[in-house]
């Protein structure tokens, strides 16, 4: 019987034990997806910055399009009125 009652006592402090187990897990998890996170932030405004320098580009290249075509319908205006 005193086996019985050794038992019995040590399963109402497992209970209370394995809370603070669970709390401490769940916090490394949370620090862990707080880091994961913080660099998919990172590599997130890294790509803006990326992205936003090929539309830059091409934007240049249509700018640069336009001025061509500019340049030579005014070109053969100009050679047309000779």
């Amino acid at each position: 019987m005193a086996a019985s009652s050794e038992t019995n006592s040590s399963k109402p402090d497992q209970p209370e034990a394995a809370p603070e187990v669970d709390l401490a897990q769940a916090l490394r998890e949370l620090a862990r997806g707080e880091q994961t996170a913080t660099a998919m932030e990172a590599n997130l405004t890294n790509l803006e910055g990326k992205l936003d320098a090929i539309l830059a580009a091409f934007d240049d290249m249509e700018r640069e399009k336009g001025t061509k075509s500019t340049e030579r319908v005014d070109g053969e205006s100009k050679e047309a009125e000779k």
